[in-house]
């Protein structure tokens, strides 16, 4: 079943209503990302993880992906336990992989705006400018400049809950789904100045995703004038219902933003291979949103697999024992080509370029 096409009038009304109200209990406007929402959200709950992510791909072929976090995921109820995730690309395809921890005094971050201390890590930033610097014991060094160039964003209120009540839940928000990036880059000793483009969101929550969450694809590209995020989640099977399908869509074309209604997307994959850690993949997705104003069409191909993670190498090699007897957490991250076919409210275009995109295999 499909619940994202065969949903009645009656509960596309409750949908509605739902998202009225949780807007109202988060304290958050309709259509309207402000500042205060890239803070320290769970600075008041122990129990709950929290990470800022940014990307970058740069014009002399480094890539960049830095995420400053609380804790892991897998472990809303631990203790405090900050890290910067560092990952590196150079042009030639080496990677360089690094993951600083420190201890739970070493967070210092602020409830009001986005402004984190993680030791001597830094970010720093107000939706429109971002200020980051992340380092290593090998003496790696990042220093880089964001500057948003497309609207932010969160889908209704960014909230997914996992319970009747509400409590639990995870939650997502996307300060820049594209903007334009500066810096430099000082790997063994060297220091390489770097100019591109990049994207930034914010993720937090008091569940373990593998909770709840089968699988899910997501992904961003910037192609012509069009800013995307794609989006599939799939939830964990569950009695009589089974598992559902998940949407998220946004568009913009330069700073407006033309579609953020993730139900009429959906989500096609094909020519299956075999990937590392047991896995397999698509290699070729293609994502279609249609409604009575038009269609847009994602048609991705040519996928490389750019970065592999074990998703529970963090814990103790008992309890990763333990889980892998019955689950295989995995994380795959892709670099493809990207088809945007747009016919939409007048707007007719087919532009050519890359995307990034993940899958998260939970189970």
């Amino acid at each position: 079943m499909s619940p994202d096409l065969e949903l009645s009038a009656d509960q596309l009304a409750k949908r509605a209503q739902d998202a009225v109200e949780d807007l109202k209990r988060e304290g958050l406007k309709a259509g309207v990302v402000e500042e205060w929402e890239d803070c320290y959200r769970t600075a008041a709950q122990p129990d709950a993880f929290e990470w800022w992510y940014f990307d970058a791909q740069f014009d002399n072929g480094w890539t960049a992906v830095l995420a400053y976090s609380t804790k892991p995921m897998t472990k809303p109820h631990a203790a405090l336990k900050p890290s910067v995730q560092i990952i590196l690309h150079d042009p030639e395809g080496n990677r360089r992989r690094l993951s600083p921890t420190f201890k739970g005094a070493d967070l210092v971050a602020s409830a009001e705006t986005c402004d984190v201390r993680i030791g001597p890590n830094l970010l720093r930033g107000n939706l429109d400018h971002y200020v980051l610097h992340a380092e290593a014991d090998d003496g790696t060094v990042v220093d880089l400049k964001f500057d948003r160039g497309a609207p932010s964003w969160r889908p209704g209120a960014g909230f997914s809950y996992f319970d009747a009540k509400k409590a639990k839940y995870m939650a997502w928000v996307v300060p820049i789904p594209y903007g334009t990036v500066e810096g430099t880059l000082t790997v063994d000793g060297k220091s390489v100045p770097v100019k591109g483009t990049g994207y930034h969101d914010h993720n937090w929550g008091n569940v373990s995703p593998g909770l709840g969450i089968d699988h899910w694809y997501w992904g961003r590209a910037h192609v012509g004038d069009f800013s995307l995020i794609f989006v599939q989640i799939v939830t964990a099977k569950a009695p009589v219902v089974g598992s559902l399908k998940l949407p998220v869509f946004f568009m913009a074309r330069g700073d407006e933003i033309i579609i953020e209604d993730g139900l009429p997307l959906s989500l096609v994959t094909d020519k299956v291979v075999d990937g590392p850690h047991g896995r397999t993949y698509p290699t070729e997705l293609t994502f279609n949103w249609s409604s009575d104003d038009g269609t847009v069409e994602l048609a991705i191909t040519n996928p490389k697999l750019i970065e592999t993670i074990d998703v529970i190498e963090d814990m103790r090699r008992w309890q990763q024992a333990l889980i892998h007897l019955f689950a295989n957490p995995t994380y795959y991250d892709f670099n493809a080509d990207l088809e945007l076919t747009v016919d939409y409210k007048g707007i007719k275009a087919t532009e050519k370029g890359r995307a990034l995109y993940e899958i998260m295999m939970l189970r």
